[in-house]
This record gives structure tokens, C-alpha cells and sequence, in this order.
């Protein structure tokens, strides 16, 4: 009796530790599949899109060829904005403003959103649940719950297809647990082959105005003698890359990405020509928190999907040293 005592308890705290096993196993097996399926599934659909309290409904072709990954998404509002993704090449059409945009893709912000398949690489950051099965466009999902250590990133909910991997519906929540934005698929439908005029983009004439942002390995002149540094960063943020954007006319932007594998905040560095009004202090639409400041003749913007607290402190921690 007495030594049946003591088994009990040890046993009562064995269970629970297999079953976080099994569960971060479960996760992990999702987030592989999740990652497989956003880049080697050709499908069409439907989506809503939902920050604060505008919602957009949007169309998504993705499709996988010889030559590399082929998408196209399309607001299906007065706007009728396009994204074309052609491999590492980013179009995105503004019909409203005649405008295109032209630009290589830094592979950061794919669609739909994808996450680390490891959980050590985040558990210094986050908490992972497995959590209930739903019903999303038809087809049976499971839901993951990323809960953020610290007030200096945002919780995600996820639904994952159990039978071929796609993410079928995220929400971002902010530090106190309040809905920020989420995307639901409506309809999905999986195909062996997408159509090509699913996934060009429709005419554009000689009256739309077209931008090519060229990216440089390699700074202006006047900038080379500078190298700037972030000096303070959440827990768990690195740099990611740096690279240079360049808009005809202008100089090169600097472009800093850090990174907690989950979350990322990019910060842009350019000298100020004073033709148009530059950002000073914080600024947020939706999920997305900015946060602008001079440093001498420079302009200093960070940006990303994080709290207030983390723009401004990276933002604020921006310095640089003469080589």
C-alpha cells in the first residue's frame, strides 16, 4: 500500500508528458505537410480577407510547373487589383491608379502564409497547442494555437487540411488575445493542371504607368561609408538579410529583415530628399505596426506585423558607424 502511494502520482505526470510528445509531434507533421502543399499544389479558390472590420474577397490561382511556381490573386472588388507571381518575379497591377509594379520577390510573404516545421527553432518564442478538428470550405481541418511568450509578437490560429496539407484559415491575434485579421478559404478546388488563363494577368495598355524596383547587392556611393546596425531586438529576432531597392530617380533603400523564424519586422533606411512627407512616430493598419524617425540627414522606417513596442524599439535602436 505504501509504495502504491507514490506510483500513482508518477504515473499522473508521465501521461501528460507523452501526450505533449505526441501532440508537438502531430504539429510538426502538420506544419511539414503545410509547407510541402503551399508550394507543390495546383488548386483554384476563393478567399475573405479580414482586417479590423474591412472585409475583401479575393480569388487565388497556384500552379506548379517545370519552370518554378506560377500564382495569381485578384480582389474581386471595384479595385480588381492583381498580384502575378512568376517565379521569383512579382507583378502587382493596380487598374484604380494605372499603375504596375515590378519587383523580385524576397520570399518572405508568401500565400498562403507558411510557418517554420520545427518547433524547437520557436519554443523560446511560442507555445504550440493541438486543439479541435473544423469543417473550412469543405474540407476537415485541424487547429493549431501559436501563443506568443512575450507582449513583442502575436498569437496565430491555424487551420490545416488533415487530408492534403493547405492552410485553410489563420488568425493573428494581438497581445491581449483580440482578433487583428484572418483569412478563411470559401471554396477550394484541386486540379492536375491550372488553366494558363487563370494565371495571366488581363491586358494592360500604354496608359498604365509601370515601376521596376531593381534590387543591388551593393549601396550608392554616398551611402557606403555608413554601416548600420539594429542594437537592441526582442528576444528570439536576428537578422535575416539585408538588401538594397532602387526606384528610377531615386537612391537606393536599405532594406534590414529581423526575424524570430515566426515573425518578421523589416526597417528601411534612405537619405531624405524632403519632396515628400516622411512617417514620424508610430502608425498601424490592421495588423501591421510602423514606426518612422530622422536620424541626421536619414529617414528610418520599420515596419511589420508586431506589436507597437516592437517597431518602436527596433526603430528607435537603429544606429550607424563610419567604415
Amino acid at each position: 500500500m505504501r509504495k502504491s502511494r507514490f506510483v500513482l502520482p508518477i504515473c499522473l505526470l508521465i501521461v501528460p508528458a507523452l501526450v505533449r510528445a505526441s501532440d508537438d509531434q502531430t504539429i510538426e507533421n502538420l506544419l511539414q505537410k503545410m509547407h510541402y502543399a503551399a508550394h507543390m499544389l495546383n488548386y483554384t479558390g476563393r478567399f475573405v480577407y479580414q482586417q479590423d472590420r474591412q472585409l475583401s474577397l479575393m480569388s487565388i490561382a497556384h500552379a506548379v510547373t517545370k519552370d518554378g511556381e506560377r500564382e495569381k490573386l485578384v480582389s474581386l472588388d471595384e479595385t480588381g487589383r492583381e498580384v502575378i507571381r512568376n517565379g521569383d518575379q512579382v507583378t502587382c497591377i493596380y487598374p484604380d491608379s494605372k499603375s504596375v509594379m515590378v519587383e523580385k520577390s524576397s520570399g518572405k510573404v508568401p500565400f498562403p502564409p507558411t510557418f517554420p516545421v520545427k518547433l524547437d527553432q520557436l519554443k523560446g518564442q511560442y507555445t504550440f497547442h493541438l486543439d479541435r478538428q473544423d469543417k473550412i470550405a469543405g474540407q476537415q481541418a485541424r487547429r493549431i494555437i501559436i501563443q506568443p511568450t512575450d507582449k513583442y509578437r502575436y498569437g496565430h490560429r491555424l487551420w490545416v487540411d488533415e487530408k492534403t496539407g493547405l492552410l485553410l484559415k489563420t488568425q493573428l491575434l494581438d497581445e491581449s488575445g483580440k482578433l487583428l485579421e484572418q483569412f478563411m478559404f470559401t471554396h477550394i478546388e484541386f486540379m492536375n493542371k491550372v488553366p494558363d488563363e487563370l494565371l495571366t494577368p488581363r491586358p494592360t495598355g500604354k496608359e498604365y504607368t509601370w515601376h521596376e524596383a531593381q534590387d543591388s547587392n551593393d549601396p550608392d556611393s554616398e551611402n557606403e561609408q555608413r554601416v548600420w546596425i539594429v542594437s537592441e531586438l526582442p528576444r528570439g529576432f536576428v537578422s535575416d538579410t539585408r538588401r538594397y531597392h532602387r526606384l528610377a530617380g531615386k537612391t537606393s533603400v536599405e532594406h534590414l529583415v529581423f526575424s524570430d523564424g515566426l515573425a518578421s519586422v523589416s526597417v528601411f533606411i534612405e537619405k531624405d530628399d524632403d519632396q515628400e512627407p516622411s512617417l514620424m512616430g508610430v502608425s498601424r493598419m490592421g495588423a501591421v505596426n510602423a514606426f518612422g524617425r530622422m536620424l541626421d540627414d536619414y529617414h528610418i522606417t520599420t515596419v511589420g506585423e508586431v506589436p507597437r513596442r516592437t517597431v518602436r524599439m527596433i526603430g528607435e535602436s537603429v544606429v550607424y558607424k563610419t567604415r
